[in-house]
């Protein structure tokens, strides 16, 4: 199973198992910018990026024991996200 998002004319893709990780930040994990412009996206990615690099060590503990994802992974993923909305302001995050 796996996340799919888009925003504009790109699309995400990322594995459910790294949950936990987003799951420590958000109540809603990483759904959380679902219906949020880029721009109004961006606090929100970037809150979620933070809160990983400073909890790195606890963070890295939630890897899957089925080695489907990781902490750089999932670091990475947002990262992505997080230049997409900089680079998509206007356009509406979208998601399952």
């Amino acid at each position: 199973m796996s996340y799919s998002m888009n925003i504009g004319s790109i699309d995400f893709n990322y594995t459910y198992n790294v949950a936990p990780m987003w799951y420590d930040r958000y109540t809603k994990g990483i759904r959380t910018h679902y219906g949020m412009t880029g721009e109004e996206a961006i606090p929100v990615l970037w809150g979620l990026y933070k809160h990983m690099v400073e909890n790195k060590e606890r963070l890295e503990i939630m890897h899957p024991t089925n080695g489907w994802g990781d902490y750089e992974g999932a670091l990475r993923f947002v990262a992505a996200l997080l230049d997409a909305s900089i680079l998509n302001p206007k356009e509406v995050w979208k998601g399952d």
